[in-house]
């Protein structure tokens, strides 16, 4: 009887074995290794690889290769949007900022990539890492749709001081599209195009006079103002001008009790005339502490300089 029944105990036993785990000797390579679409589902993921001598190394290089899909799906520079570079002498400059902004948005899609396996053979750790088309298609999309609410605003309004703005815009646009189109798998028409933006530039006059009359400024938003006006295609000039635009900023000394720092508070007026008759008048302030004048008018630069930026086609010069 107890012959029988240690029979029987040793022949469950032999049901109840642990599989192998993977390890370095095991020869079987996962597929996703060379091949990562046997690991996903290529219609609802993008995936991508990486190797490396520990496990944060090769999640680390995954993610970066799944990040250059992008860059390696994007077409190159767009063919339509060279042909403006003699109407946009400037558009270099605006392509830089594009190209951050892009990047700052690609990195915040990158934020969500999950790794989805881990393999290890040789020394080497390799990760499959996995981003969720219809989760990025959301991210990219709100962008999208944020930009093309500020691109189709602007373009109503129809001033040419806002054609930096404009530009900007519009290939910020096309770069976030072509990365949208990459993860939902179709584009987004816009309701502006680049040749609506060259043919209206190009109806306009090549250069317009215009009277900039600054009383007391810092030179750094003359420079800016000059730029944008320029830029915009008037031509600055010291006589009668049919265009007129008004620069002040005034400085008020507050007080402050600390020894060795001052308080400022700074307000920028600028003004438009047109044909004789004053259009509109437009200001901002800002209070700042520095160890002087110079000091503090330094600390609100960035602040006026993105407020004329954004503020002077208020003064509707067209």
């Amino acid at each position: 009887m107890n012959y029988l029944l240690l029979l029987v105990l040793l022949s469950s036993c032999s049901h109840f074995k642990k599989e192998p785990s993977l390890t370095e000797s095991v020869p079987e390579v996962p597929a996703w290794l060379y091949s990562p679409y046997d690991g996903c589902s290529e219609a609802l993921e993008l995936c991508a690889t990486g190797e490396g001598k520990t496990l944060s190394q090769a999640d680390a290089e995954a993610r970066a290769n799944l990040g250059s899909i992008f860059e390696i799906k994007v077409q190159s520079e767009l063919n339509v949007t060279t042909s403006g570079s003699q109407t946009f002498p400037w558009q270099a400059d605006v392509k830089e900022e594009v190209q951050k902004s892009i990047k700052e948005s690609v990195e915040q899609i990158l934020e969500t990539v999950q790794i989805k396996n881990h393999f290890k053979k040789d020394g080497l750790t390799h990760s499959l890492a996995s981003l969720d088309r219809q989760k990025a298609s959301e991210l990219i999309g709100g962008r999208l749709t944020k930009v093309d609410g500020e691109l189709e605003t602007l373009w109503s309004n129809h001033q040419r001081t806002n054609l930096r703005r404009i530009v900007k815009l519009y290939l910020e646009r096309e770069r976030l599209n072509e990365r949208y189109s990459i993860v939902s798998g179709s584009a987004r028409p816009s309701k502006v195009t680049w040749q609506n933006i060259v043919q209206w530039r190009e109806s306009k006059p090549k250069t317009e006079p215009l009277h900039l009359k600054i009383g007391q400024a810092p030179d750094w938003m003359r420079e800016k103002i000059a730029e944008l006006l320029t830029e915009a295609g008037f031509k600055l000039v010291k006589g009668d001008a049919g265009k007129i635009v008004i620069v002040q900023v005034d400085s008020i000394k507050e007080f402050m009790n600390v020894e060795g720092f001052e308080k400022h508070t700074f307000t920028l007026s600028m003004t438009s005339i047109v044909n004789g008759d004053k259009k509109r008048t437009i200001s901002a302030s800002e209070t700042v502490t520095g160890r002087t004048q110079g000091d503090a008018l330094l600390k609100v630069k960035n602040y006026f300089n993105d407020y004329i930026e954004n503020h002077l086609s208020d003064l509707r010069l067209d």
